[in-house]
């Protein structure tokens, strides 16, 4: 049995048999000829002695070209399908890193704008970076935009988790953007979700503990826990059992590991090591680094939060 992938070797066959019938039909035509005219029968057996076999190549060969045509073509269309593919990569690749250039430079509404373009939206490494990039815009806004686009950016942080949960980045995402979600419906919304917001965070740092932002946003947490106003702590022992707890040496632990992991790299973190060393009695540590964060060179939101309140801050101690 030959298989239909070999169609040129059943046309050849076909040939082959259509040229054998016309051979016999010839030959069957030429005796009857000769025996009726025997002259006639010996005028052609002399000139087939003169004359070469004629092989009827041109269908075989046509038949040949035909089907390496079509393993040319197959070929072509697959060497296609692989270029498009790492184009694909290739094309989120590109968009990523420009896109993070942008947000490096704090070009937010561009790094934005191009992520929303490319195609495939569906994508983990579009979607955090949406989450964050749109948190960011959120920053400056007055309400009611700031609020719609924290719940956009809520939005993007949820998918993105859902599309992978082994990394870092949604995690970490996901624990910021659930605060300052919940944040917007009100004290009893967020206070429920503290405990929540901890466990994304922790294993943020799990999965990642060379990240010094996912460092910061936990210490930043345990010092949110510890600074607790006396009614917010009511709220959350009528909330939980057993209510989150954090204290200002763990808040300064992650602080000074976010540090050590990259220096100077997010003035907040300046800011909360002051405020955290000032709340423990250290105020040589606490001016150090407020003076710091005062100093901070002005780029984006979060510099200029941080300059204005360590100004502030400074002036009193």
């Amino acid at each position: 049995m030959i298989s239909i992938q070999h169609g040129g070797i059943i046309t050849i066959q076909r040939y082959g048999r259509l040229l054998i019938n016309a051979v016999r039909v010839t030959k069957a035509v030429l005796i009857g000829a000769g025996r009726k005219n025997p002259t006639f029968l010996r005028q052609l057996q002399a000139a087939g002695r003169k004359q070469k076999p004629t092989i009827p190549v041109r269908p075989l060969l046509f038949v040949t070209s035909f089907s390496l045509f079509s393993s040319k073509e197959k070929k072509q269309e697959s060497t296609a399908a692989v270029k498009m593919a790492e184009e694909g990569v290739k094309s989120l690749s590109e968009t990523i890193q420009h896109a993070d250039q942008l947000f490096d430079e704090n070009n937010f509404q561009e790094a934005y704008d191009l992520l929303l373009k490319y195609p495939a939206q569906e994508t983990y490494e579009i979607k955090w970076r949406l989450a964050r990039v749109t948190f960011s815009l959120s920053k400056p806004q007055p309400s009611p935009r700031k609020e719609e686009l924290v719940r956009e950016a809520f939005r993007y942080a949820e998918e993105a988790l859902k599309l992978n949960d082994t990394d870092f980045a949604s995690h970490k995402w996901y624990s910021i953007l659930l605060d300052a979600k919940s944040s917007l419906d009100g004290i009893k919304e967020r206070v429920t979700q503290l405990e929540t917001v901890k466990q994304h965070m922790q294993r943020a740092v799990e999965l990642n503990p060379k990240d010094p932002t996912s460092w910061y946003i936990l210490g930043h947490f345990y010092f949110g826990l510890a600074d607790l106003p006396w009614y917010q702590r009511k709220i959350v022992s009528t909330i939980f059992a057993t209510p989150p707890t954090g204290t200002y040496e763990q808040a300064l632990e992650c602080f000074e590991k976010a540090e050590a992991t990259q220096a100077n790299f997010y003035s907040m973190n300046h800011l909360m090591l002051a405020k955290t060393y000032q709340a423990l009695k250290q105020p040589e540590k606490a001016k150090e680094f407020m003076t710091l964060a005062a100093n901070v060179a002005v780029l984006n939101e979060d510099d200029k939060q941080c300059k204005e309140e360590a100004t502030k801050l400074l002036k009193k101690m």
